[in-house]
């Protein structure tokens, strides 16, 4: 615990307000002290919101131990489990630092929530809070190393009592311009949302591009982008990391299909050990023990290192989502039959030039899996009957975010514009993806009828709206120039 006498002071001046009455001759000074604001009442989302927008001073910033802090990117929000903010970037003293940010109210709030005993939490670079207590100075991860901190109260430009009320009475999920979007004529908005639907397509093609650069293999690349699609947002980087652990030219070479779900079960580290089926039915202990001696035969052979089970979501999820199933269904479009099998980008090319491609597109990411996920969603317990296989909805995300994306590319190296004019088509006829973003669009009365919509749309939001880079928006000119 840290020495009490040698923390940082908090300054709480009081809220002071002086009124002064009466003549030149007689003046009299009335000053009324607001009382303190109760801490207790100041929820966390205030000082995430302040961090996440940087509503303080950012000069002659020190961590609590007086070290010299500068923040240079505060970081992504984190909306799944897991610290507060992703990919953060700050400068202590004179070493970079990048990785997450956790926030809490006061300093107690790192070991309330047993963030000191969480792996997870090792990432953090920086602990946020509001105020001082007694353990500020004293933080430590779980692998024991000490944890840097700042205290924003000192450093805010404005009372906590005006900023709670700005917090309490803002609508945080509308958009800047919500108030005019209705003013902008339908064509202009039409025009730029086709334009930053192109623009995302290019990006996620020249992303892949780059990408080919490591592995000049358009069959791994959508192996990859299959896995990621089927990770969910919040599971796409450990799905990513698990496709890319187990290439295909190594798959190949498993011709069972139960084989090859307890290696891919197995690398991404989520089979329980047998401690952990205690409380399973029979049948689900006997196929989960079934799928360990199997990964056990294959880990010595090939020298496996599972991934770490803290890699994955599970929190916020609908179980149907959960990473055991995903990894399941990813494993099966590898076993024969799958789309992964053999020459998947001779398929999607063969797809296409079908009568009906949507549907044969759809078709590919049939794979038989095992019937014991009929009634499972994760390894130790057994659930209602459903079924296992990719949805409709899953299915058109895969082909709008992998199958597509790779589509554009393959038509830039082969000069082939037919090919690019039919990868944007697909789009068009596919639904739109729905997410709170599309829903805040919608309710302005936006017509979010297709993927092509959905995704200029969502390249609107994270380039311009989310970012407050109206300057850069054609539709915020428009409004200035009418205005």
């Amino acid at each position: 615990m840290a020495d009490v006498s040698t923390l940082p002071a908090v300054p709480r001046p009081p809220t002071v307000h002086t009124h002064y009455y009466g003549d030149q001759d007689q003046v009299f000074a009335v000053t009324l002290h607001e009382p303190a604001l109760d801490l207790t009442a100041v929820p966390e989302a205030l000082v995430q919101d302040l961090w996440a927008h940087q509503h303080f001073a950012r000069q002659a910033l020190q961590t609590t131990n007086g070290v010299p802090l500068q923040i240079l990117d505060p970081g992504t929000p984190n909306t799944d489990s897991g610290p507060d903010f992703h990919n953060a970037h700050v400068r202590i003293g004179s070493t970079d630092w990048h990785g997450d940010v956790e926030i809490h109210l006061a300093s107690s709030g790192w070991f309330d929530h047993d963030h000191h005993t969480d792996p997870r939490y090792n990432s953090v670079v920086l602990h946020v809070t509001l105020t001082s207590d007694l353990w500020t100075g004293g933080l430590l991860r779980e692998d024991g190393s000490p944890l840097p901190e700042l205290l924003l109260r000192p450093h805010l430009t404005t009372s906590l009592r005006r900023l709670l009320y700005q917090f309490l009475t803002t609508d945080h999920d509308a958009l800047p311009c919500a108030s005019w979007w209705a003013d902008v004529p339908t064509r202009r908005k039409d025009d730029l949302i086709g334009r930053l639907a192109a623009e995302r397509m290019q990006i996620k093609a020249s992303t892949l591009a780059e990408r080919f650069l490591e592995v000049p293999q358009l069959d791994a690349l959508l192996h990859e982008q299959i896995f990621a699609g089927l990770g969910y947002a919040k599971n796409t980087a450990p799905m990513t990391d698990l496709a890319r652990r187990l290439p295909l030219s190594v798959l190949r070479t498993i011709d069972d299909a139960r084989t090859l779900e307890a290696l891919h079960l197995g690398v991404a580290g989520l089979l329980p050990a047998p401690g952990d089926l205690l409380e399973a039915d029979r049948a689900t202990a006997d196929y989960v023990m079934d799928l360990r001696h199997r990964f056990e035969r294959l880990q010595v052979r090939h020298d496996l290192v599972p991934m770490e089970r803290t890699q994955w979501r599970f929190f916020r999820m609908r179980p149907a989502n959960f990473p055991t199933l995903r990894v399941a269904q990813a494993a099966a479009l590898t076993a024969p039959g799958g789309l992964l099998r053999q020459d998947p980008m001779g398929r999607v090319l063969e797809a296409l030039g079908l009568e009906a491609p949507l549907k044969a597109l759809r078709g590919l990411f049939d794979a038989p899996i095992s019937a014991f996920w009929e009634t499972h969603v994760r390894l130790v317990a057994a659930t209602k009957p459903r079924s296992p296989n990719i949805g409709r909805r899953r299915r058109d995300t895969l082909i709008t975010n992998a199958i597509v994306p790779i589509l554009l590319l393959y038509a830039e190296q082969h000069a082939a514009p037919a090919l690019h004019r039919a990868g944007i088509d697909l789009l068009k006829h596919l639904p739109a993806e729905r997410n709170h973003i599309l829903r805040r669009y919608k309710n302005l009365g936006t017509d979010v009828r297709n993927a092509f919509r959905s995704q200029g749309l969502l390249h609107l939001y994270k380039t311009r709206c989310a970012e407050g880079r109206c300057l850069t928006c054609p539709i915020a000119h428009h409004l200035l120039d009418s205005g």
